[in-house]
């Protein structure tokens, strides 16, 4: 695979599983997101090509409807490990992440469903989408 779509998948890869977006049943409070996540979703790099991720997430509170994410996601192109930073209310956050390995960064946005979430991620690398539950 091409630096460039590894460079983004190691960006976004991780990052999506840091993000989420899905219909909710009831208001999620800062306590629900708190703790690990996994799942799987699709990382689409700026070429066009896609992959499918595997990510493992840990949410931790870190102020008042605030969260720091730590992330790793796997490709047929590799592994990442990412951080984020998201603030929100009920079922809808946003924040950035970052990878500290290829010096990216980008938007992320998370909706939470009960115990499932989904996770986008944007750079200017590429975009994901991540569903991860508990």
């Amino acid at each position: 695979m091409h630096k460039a779509s590894r460079s983004f998948f190691l960006s976004l890869g991780s990052g999506a599983l840091m993000l989420a977006t899905a219909a909710t049943f009831a208001p999620a409070s800062a306590a629900d997101l708190a703790g690990s996540w996994k799942g799987s979703g699709t990382v689409k790099f700026s070429s066009g090509a896609t992959e499918r991720a595997r990510c493992r997430a840990t949410f931790s509170p870190s102020g008042d409807r605030a969260y720091d994410v730590s992330a790793t996601c796997a490709t047929q192109s590799g592994t990442v490990s990412q951080t984020a930073f998201i603030r929100g209310r009920g079922s809808s956050y946003r924040g950035t992440f970052y990878n500290p390995e290829f010096d990216t960064t980008g938007k992320i946005q998370i909706s939470v469903s009960g115990q499932s979430q989904v996770v986008r991620l944007n750079s200017n690398k590429g975009s994901a989408v991540i569903r991860l539950s508990r």
